[in-house]
């Protein structure tokens, strides 16, 4: 769920952003959707907010929409699931179905009914499975960091229905707050190591990536997954990768009545755990 978090607040950074200065531009209220489903696993988080103004501070709970109906129905699979809303993150609906389990390669729509009558909606296709079949690194072993060391391969198999990969790597200690300062060099621009993650989109084709040591900014227990993610959050991500921390201009939403992203997304069997030494 933390990761979904992430994606809700950095949308909504961009998407109460406009194109012309404020004083040129005219409020209009629009639902922000943001929502990720993942083969395996239930409906974690679909969280919807209102747009702000421009020119007044942006306050998310204030914006939250606490009182929609929000749907997952099945296009070509036999699943309904109205998801419950989370009185303790407004704006968060979540699947309370343990066995409403997402598929891969399978087609779901997103259905929203607000109290004024007024729907959003969207559809994806979930990704197929896909393996790890190489690593330069090996599950649960112990390394010492080295920026100089040579960069680790990874490898995997193909998946189908997918825009592109997103390797990731992140770290997993509860303790990783009371690292050392002077070894994370904890600024603004890199945060600590519980919050700090590494992430490159891959072309469609490339089932294959190098990782140099210099991205690791941190030790202790760090996880490695790939995912295969739609063409929905492939689209968005390649646009916020040219905005390049400017503003996201020309986005084209597959949310019909909102903005936002409604993606699908697919982790590969055999992640890698490891733990790196000072």
């Amino acid at each position: 769920m933390k990761n979904l978090i992430l994606i809700a607040l950095f949308a909504s950074l961009f998407l109460t952003s406009c194109e012309e200065s404020a004083s040129s531009f005219s409020y209009e209220k629009k639902i922000v959707v943001t929502g990720m489903i993942e083969s395996g696993r239930t409906v974690d988080t679909v969280h919807l907010m209102y747009t702000g103004e421009v020119d007044k501070k942006y306050d998310p709970a204030a914006y939250a929409i606490t009182n929609a109906v929000v749907r997952i129905i099945g296009v070509d699979i036999i699943f309904d699931d109205t998801l419950v809303h989370d009185p303790e993150i407004p704006g968060r609906y979540f699947s309370a179905k343990p066995l409403n389990i997402i598929q891969a390669t399978k087609t779901y729509r997103l259905e929203i009914r607000m109290p004024d009558g007024k729907s959003v909606s969207s559809i994806t296709t979930v990704p197929d499975t896909f393996s790890m079949i190489y690593t330069t690194l090996k599950h649960n072993d112990t390394m010492r960091y080295n920026s100089g060391s040579p960069v680790n391969f990874f490898a995997w198999t193909p998946s189908r229905f997918h825009g592109s990969y997103l390797p990731t790597i992140w770290s997993v200690d509860s303790n990783a707050a009371r690292i050392p300062k002077s070894f994370i060099r904890d600024t603004v621009n890199n945060p600590a190591p519980e919050k700090l993650g590494y992430r490159i989109g891959l072309p469609k084709e490339q089932t294959y990536t190098e990782l140099p040591w210099i991205v690791l900014g941190y030790f202790g227990k760090t996880q490695f997954d790939v995912y295969a993610i739609d063409d929905n959050y492939t689209s968005f991500l390649n646009k916020a990768a040219a905005a390049q921390g400017g503003e996201l201009r020309e986005v084209r939403y597959t949310i019909q009545g909102g903005l936002g992203i409604f993606g699908a997304r697919t982790k590969a069997k055999g992640g890698i755990t490891v733990y790196i030494s000072p």
